[in-house]
């Protein structure tokens, strides 16, 4: 059973198409990057996945079950760190948490617990009983992250998740991405930063205005380019991803340097 299957996908903005023709079919026990330039369709796509929004047409399964607008069920298996989170901004991170759980319903006992092990993974313990609109930009996320993983789903899906949070506690969010998808649990991720997409994520999807032009591993998409200079067969995916947009074919400088 695949995690995410996107079929023929679209989205227009009056006369924008961030979302064009786009299909997609990830398997389980894998780490995807999901990347693009800003206005790609990203969070678009992801914020479709999370039925935030709707799309003007297409077919989107998860963990084999087909999607549909007011659909939520589906989210007792899957985790959301979304670019733009929505929070209760009233409660504390530990109430916050605390009605996560309760929206999943989950037991109270298992609540406590989890609870407790991710904000004290998270190094939130001198924050849990603040309130969440006193918290920072990297705060916020590590609750929302938090909050994904609470109910110990199957997917995730995590758009710019480690914006804003410290070097320390990011690396210990790509270690735990890592052992997540032992047992045949999957990650979908977008994010700016190339260099932690390359580092921990099995494959690439890369998508450019609104459909998808390539995916599979980084030995895939150098065969794609067609790399053979000695200099590119160890290039970086930003570098590959530029060349493979077809940016690298016009380079800009300033007139003054």
């Amino acid at each position: 059973m695949s995690p995410l299957k996107i079929e023929h996908l679209n989205k227009s903005y009056k006369n924008t198409k961030a979302i064009n023709n786009l299909s997609i079919e990830i398997k389980p026990g894998k780490l995807y990057g999901f990347v693009g330039i800003n206005g790609a369709g990203k969070t678009t796509t992801i914020n479709i996945l999370a039925n935030i929004l709707k799309p003007d047409s297409g077919k989107i399964e998860i963990l084999g079950k087909e999607i549909k607008s007011g659909d939520w069920q589906y989210k007792s298996k899957v985790g959301f760190v979304l670019e733009e989170p929505k929070y209760i901004e009233h409660l504390t991170g530990a109430e916050f948490l605390k009605f996560a759980g309760i929206m999943q319903n989950l037991d109270e006992t298992i609540i406590k617990a989890r609870s407790k092990e991710l904000i004290n993974f998270l190094e939130l313990n001198d924050k849990q009983n603040d309130l969440i609109k006193t918290y920072s930009k990297g705060m916020k996320k590590k609750i929302s992250f938090a909050t994904a993983l609470l109910h110990n789903p199957k997917l995730l899906i995590l758009d710019e998740p480690l914006e804003g949070i410290d070097p320390v506690s990011s690396n210990m969010i790509k270690k735990l991405l890592k052992n997540f998808i032992k047992n045949g649990k999957t990650v979908l991720i977008s994010s700016h930063e190339l260099g932690t997409i390359e580092d921990i994520c099995n494959e690439f999807i890369i998508i450019h205005q609104g459909s998808n032009i390539f995916q599979g591993t980084m030995g895939m998409l150098k065969e794609e380019i067609g790399v053979t200079n000695e200099e590119l067969i160890n290039s970086s995916l930003e570098e590959l991803f530029v060349k493979l947009i077809g940016k690298d074919s016009n380079i800009k400088t300033l007139s003054w340097f």
